[in-house]
């Protein structure tokens, strides 16, 4: 019954985390959407009342604008001042939200992007037996945190400490680990087959 209730309890856990970045988006561009169509209503005023697939002009504006603003944030992104100032930020304030540059890398894998954070995905003994776990870092030759996610909602888990001989190496990516965990270990037999 505990099991279920943990599962249950993961799982919605993971959804709300799953979630909350979606949603924040949404209300993020509908109140830049809003803000955007206070300055381009007096503009439109002069424009004809038609309607193009549904959405009138001041509407087209307004994304089209929202649309230009997202492309030119993306472009300042690349360079090296904004990337200098988003590590100071992430290192600053966003690295003492929990769970923060776990949530990214595994958005960034989910996303498909190319990114040099990827975790190295092990296997490390539990009470339970081997279990995936994710390389954060090594604390010194011989000792190293990890973070061992819960299935199936791999948003929550908890920090152990190993040490190094406790550590197997897989050779698997954390998109393949994520997937198995989330799949409750389904699929496990082709990823593990040679590395057991």
């Amino acid at each position: 019954m505990k099991s279920i209730l943990k599962i249950i309890k993961t799982t919605f856990l993971g959804g709300i985390l799953f979630l909350a970045p979606l949603v924040l988006l949404l209300v993020i561009l509908e109140k830049g959407y809003h803000i955007i169509q206070k300055i381009t209503l007096p503009i439109i005023n002069y424009f004809p009342k038609v309607k193009i697939l549904g959405f009138t002009i001041e509407e087209i504006v307004a994304i089209l604008i929202i649309f230009i603003i997202c492309i030119t944030a993306g472009l300042i992104a690349r360079t090296a001042h904004a990337k200098k100032l988003i590590q100071k930020l992430e290192n600053g304030i966003l690295s003492f939200v929990p769970g923060y540059s776990f949530m990214k890398g595994i958005n960034e894998s989910i996303m498909g992007f190319e990114s040099n954070e990827n975790l190295k995905v092990i296997l490390v003994p539990t009470d339970a037996g081997l279990q995936f776990a994710f390389l954060i870092e090594q604390i010194n030759e011989n000792n190293f945190a990890v973070f061992i996610p819960d299935a199936p909602s791999p948003w929550s888990g908890s920090v152990c400490f190993v040490e190094k001989k406790d550590i197997t190496e897989v050779g698997i990516s954390q998109k393949e680990a994520l997937a198995c965990i989330r799949k409750l270990g389904l699929g496990s037999a082709a990823l593990l087959n040679d590395k057991l």
